[in-house]
């Protein structure tokens, strides 16, 4: 029984301390945290240059989004199929 309590506590303490060494597989290039640089701080343009906002002009969120996706991809009104119904 004494035999088995040294085995167990040997390899309790084996396994506890075979996590403070470190082996090649471990061992790889890491970014140091310490040499990381302050970059420029952010910069508020002096003019915007917004167009200013039209009175009753549509919004450009309104509409169809399939019909904003078509204009996006391929540039203006195209001729889609007409939709299978499901049989």
């Amino acid at each position: 029984m004494k035999r088995i309590l040294i085995l167990a506590a040997a390899s309790v303490a084996i396994l506890t301390l075979s996590g403070c060494g470190t082996t090649s597989v471990y061992q790889r290039d890491r970014p140091d945290e310490f040499a990381v640089t302050r970059s420029e701080p952010i910069q508020v343009p002096a003019e915007f240059n917004l167009p200013k906002p039209t009175p009753n002009a549509p919004r450009p969120q309104a509409g169809d989004t399939k019909q904003q996706v078509l204009d996006g991809m391929f540039g203006g009104n195209v001729p889609t199929s007409r939709p299978q119904s499901g049989q």
